[in-house]
């Protein structure tokens, strides 16, 4: 299942629209959306990282993602001047700013989009305060940000660091994507009280905050399908493996009894059965080669001992 988490509600509007997610009753403290087949699962976690991380933490514990699970944070955004509203990154980097640890999920899927470090910050970013950390940022022996076509891209938000905290107890690094859009380039000192959006708490009017999605949901839509077939692929790699382990648990099952093997025995024949079926080996014809002989079924278990060693020194 590819398990999204958005702060607010314009972010998953068109998510929620595209893949015809209905509301699910849980025992959720949030609102959660899935579709019929439970292949894609939205969640609104509010504003803020205690909010995020305790949205991923719960509704990980009531739902335990399975090996092929994908977690994925998606949201708006700040970035600085340079950086053009509605543009799409995928954050390579996270740093939470109140402890300066960072972190860094493996970023292993093909994208259509640009990286991008992220800053999630603890309070509002204005535009002066993102004006003042570009002059920094550029100043001889500042710390830059990571370079995208010639320009160095620094994002904003409040919730992805603690997204990523509280999603490794329960994804691989490999498993958890960080997708954002930018909104704004910081709220204007003295704001007053308009709608808040994700983007590092800035406060944008509604229909501020769908202008700017509005060309980037269609991107990330198309994205989601991507991650939620590459998902349901593993999902079915997962069961076919399944199966062939059942088949080879059974053939050696039987093998077994015409050995006469002891359980360590046993163990040990499932397991070079299982080597043969994942190098490629035609193990069938082999043992039949082998009863052919006369070998199988072995007279006692010292005859299928011996037989069990010729099977690994064809292996290894």
């Amino acid at each position: 299942m590819l398990t999204i988490y958005c702060a607010l509600y314009p972010e998953a509007k068109e998510i929620i629209r595209t893949f015809q997610l209905k509301k699910e009753i849980t025992r959720a403290h949030f609102q959660v959306f899935s579709d019929e087949k439970k292949t894609i699962r939205l969640v609104l976690t509010g504003v803020g990282a205690i909010a995020a991380a305790t949205a991923v933490a719960e509704l990980s514990a009531l739902f335990p993602p399975k090996e092929t699970d994908l977690l994925l944070n998606f949201g708006t955004c700040g970035a600085e001047a340079d950086v053009s509203v509605g543009e799409i990154f995928l954050c390579n980097k996270l740093t939470e700013e109140s402890s300066g640890r960072t972190f860094y999920p493996d970023m292993l899927y093909r994208h259509p989009f640009g990286e991008a470090e992220l800053y999630s910050c603890v309070s509002l970013q204005t535009k002066e305060q993102l004006e003042r950390r570009s002059e920094e940022r550029d100043k001889p022996g500042g710390k830059g940000s990571f370079c995208i076509q010639n320009r160095h891209v620094r994002l904003y938000d409040q919730e992805a660091a603690a997204v990523y905290q509280a999603g490794s107890y329960f994804y691989g690094p490999h498993r958890m994507l960080f997708l954002k859009a930018v909104s704004d380039h910081g709220i204007r000192e003295n704001a007053g009280q308009p709608e808040q959006s994700a983007g590092c708490g800035v406060e944008l009017e509604k229909e501020q905050l769908s202008m700017a999605l509005k060309d980037a949901a269609p991107k990330v839509c198309a994205y989601l399908s991507f991650l939620r077939e590459l998902d349901n692929a593993g999902v079915r790699e997962n069961e076919k493996q399944r199966a062939c382990r059942l088949q080879v648990r059974q053939e050696a099952r039987r093998l077994g009894e015409q050995l006469h093997c002891s359980v360590v025995m046993q163990k040990e024949l499932e397991q070079l059965l299982w080597y043969f079926r994942l190098a490629g080996v035609d193990d069938d014809t082999m043992l039949e080669e082998l009863r052919a002989k006369g070998s199988i079924p072995a007279r006692d278990k010292k005859e299928g001992k011996k037989i069990l060693d010729e099977l690994r020194g064809l292996l290894f």
